[in-house]
């Protein structure tokens, strides 16, 4: 359960962030010494002012759906959470008038914040009208699913147990052996100098990783089916290994049904950033641009 300090501290944040995107109106562009009291513009009920700035109930709300969008996980649905996400945009707002008495909207540094916020979020705007248009055919899908049906597989595990020896004379005896019948467990028990022999030379359940295996390992161990034996082969390390392959599961594939929805996301997702890399192109071609990449190094 979050603290209290922790519970505000994201409400300044998403207050302050909602404050800066808009929601509230603000009757003249500069606060005056005294202030005015004419009634303000505002969507629903005036909830609160401050001088010149005001917010209704309608603006209230949307700005509670804003922060929703933004942090799910917030909890705003108590009366008292209300209010005190109410107060916080309130004494956001007085601090803002505050500094804005005191000439800190002129300094420099929060003229330039702003212009680059604005500029962000018009880059933002064009975006999300690009999404907007984009759509995404059962065509586009269905033969993006016939072209990828392998790699849309489920992640494939096996069961394995090994025996590893020192020397290609004692790989062929026990293979010899387990041919013949003999438990794979009791001779892994007997010979093999692996940290897996307490367990019959179980690993479990695994898959390929190369961190954890060399390569030639998982080949054995993902070509040899499901009951079989492999050869012995010889490890990187001069040791002699034998693979036994007890269980598969996964390795399915997913059917459209169940990736419909991915792939509709996947292709639109590139429709977009194709229209982006479009735009920012033909920009390109009419804008006069200058990079000095060499000062970067």
């Amino acid at each position: 359960m979050k603290s209290k300090g922790i519970y505000m501290k994201n409400i300044l944040f998403f207050g302050l962030l909602i404050f800066l995107l808009a929601g509230c109106d603000r009757l003249t562009s500069d606060i005056p010494d005294i202030p005015e009291r004419r009634e303000p513009r505002v969507r629903g009920i005036l909830l609160a002012r401050v001088n010149d700035w005001a917010i209704g109930r309608e603006d209230f709300n949307n700005q509670i759906e804003a922060v929703r969008t933004l942090a799910p996980e917030a909890e705003l649905d108590s009366p008292e959470a209300r209010r005190r996400f109410l107060e916080e945009i309130v004494n956001l707002e007085i601090l803002a008038q505050k500094a804005e008495r005191r000439g800190l909207s002129e300094d420099r540094e929060i003229e330039e914040a702003v212009r680059n916020f604005k500029r962000n979020l018009l880059a933002q705007k064009l975006l999300a009208e690009i999404a907007g248009d984009v759509v995404v055919t059962e065509t586009e899908i269905e033969n993006f699913y016939e072209n990828n049906k392998m790699r849309l597989r489920e992640p494939e595990e096996r069961r394995i147990r090994e025996i590893v020896v020192p020397t290609r004379a004692e790989a062929r005896d026990v293979l010899v052996r387990l041919l013949q019948g003999e438990s794979f467990s009791v001779l892994t028990r007997r010979y093999s100098i692996a940290e897996s022999k307490n367990e019959g030379g179980d690993l479990g359940y695994i898959f390929p990783d190369p961190e954890d295996r060399f390569q030639r390992f998982w080949e054995i161990a993902f070509t040899t089916d499901k009951g079989e034996t492999s050869n012995y082969f010889r490890g990187p390390e001069g040791n002699y290994y034998i693979l036994q392959v007890e269980d598969v599961r996964g390795g399915r594939v997913a059917s459209l049904h169940e990736v419909r929805d991915d792939i509709r996301e996947l292709l639109r997702g590139r429709k977009i950033e194709n229209r982006r890399e479009d735009i920012i192109y033909n920009a390109k071609q009419e804008f006069i641009i200058e990079i000095n990449e060499g000062l970067l190094e």
